[in-house]
């Protein structure tokens, strides 16, 4: 296990949370709506995943053999639209916002900066940069995902850069372009979203986090999901699973584990049960994930 592992939230409204190490606000998510910056809290910023940007220009979507990068396309397990990474128009925004950010907050975190998935994108212009790019079709989307985030890394001048990875370890190259060793030049911390309603069997996070952990080459971070926009509690995992799954993911050596909710509310609800439940507490000792406990202990003078 890590010492001195590190906390955050990863929150959709402004408002900064006590008793972590790290606030950050998704002033632009995949809903594509755009917030004011927090002085207070890191940025987090979704790139090419857009869903007001697909439906203003549909044209802009990123396209494939099996079909455009919609939600509403079931051969892929779509979130949210995904808009085409070459294009320079999506590229000057996003690059804009994050240069205007990184100049008021603390750091940048970015997220969706990668292919949609396999296949994609089969544009006229990408196939035609793929052409001249003289490099097979793997390693021609691996270099576009990590030359777009050495543009982020000269926007982000001496802040922190957090780049979100979705959580395949075996086949991030093949199916979003991730080069971990090429990205590491340019990212501080990799996060990795652990995003779940319910997290009955941490094994699997545990195996994934592990995977992750062997072969990054700068501190990764994991982030669970506690009650995203939307939702009820009745319709997210209990506190005392994601108590359980991040002392368990705590002990593959991860740095930093981050909770995502909709607002402060929301996190300082989970603070006071995650307080309360002191039979869970009792049980997680000796697991080997003593800073999650140890986290716990000091939300207590919270309350």
């Amino acid at each position: 296990m890590v010492k001195n592992l590190k906390f955050g939230v990863f929150l959709y409204q402004p408002e900064p949370v006590e008793g972590v190490d790290y606030n950050f606000y998704r002033i632009k998510p995949e809903s594509g709506t755009v917030g004011k910056p927090n002085p207070k809290m890191y940025t987090n910023i979704a790139v090419f995943g857009d869903n007001a940007l697909a439906a203003k220009r549909p044209e802009w979507i990123s396209v494939s053999t099996n079909g455009p990068a919609f939600r509403t396309n079931k051969r892929y397990n779509l979130r949210w639209d995904v808009l085409c990474m070459t294009n320079p128009e999506v590229r000057e925004y996003n690059l804009k916002l994050i240069e205007e950010c990184a100049r008021v907050t603390p750091g940048i975190s970015i997220s969706s900066q990668h292919f949609a998935d396999y296949a994609f994108c089969t544009c006229p212009r990408c196939v035609e940069q793929w052409r001249q790019s003289g490099l097979n079709w793997v390693n021609w989307r691996a270099n576009t995902v990590t030359e777009f985030l050495k543009e982020v890394r000269e926007k982000v001048v001496n802040k922190p850069l957090f780049v979100n990875c979705l959580p395949d370890p075996l086949l991030g190259k093949e199916r979003f372009g991730y080069d971990f060793a090429a990205m590491a030049e340019y990212a501080d911390y990799f996060v990795i979203p652990m995003f779940s309603k319910a997290y009955p069997t941490p094994w699997y996070w545990e195996t994934i986090a592990r995977g992750y952990k062997s072969f990054l080459k700068k501190p990764v971070f994991v982030n669970f999901y506690v009650r995203g926009p939307g939702e009820t509690w009745d319709t997210v995992a209990p506190t005392k699973q994601i108590m359980t799954v991040a002392t368990r993911v705590a002990r593959t050596g991860v740095d930093g584990i981050i909770f995502l909710a909709e607002k402060a509310q929301w996190i300082k609800e989970f603070q006071k049960n995650a307080v309360q439940d002191k039979e869970t507490r009792e049980f997680l000792k000796d697991h080997g994930g003593d800073e999650v406990l140890e986290l716990f202990n000091r939300w207590e003078k919270m309350f």
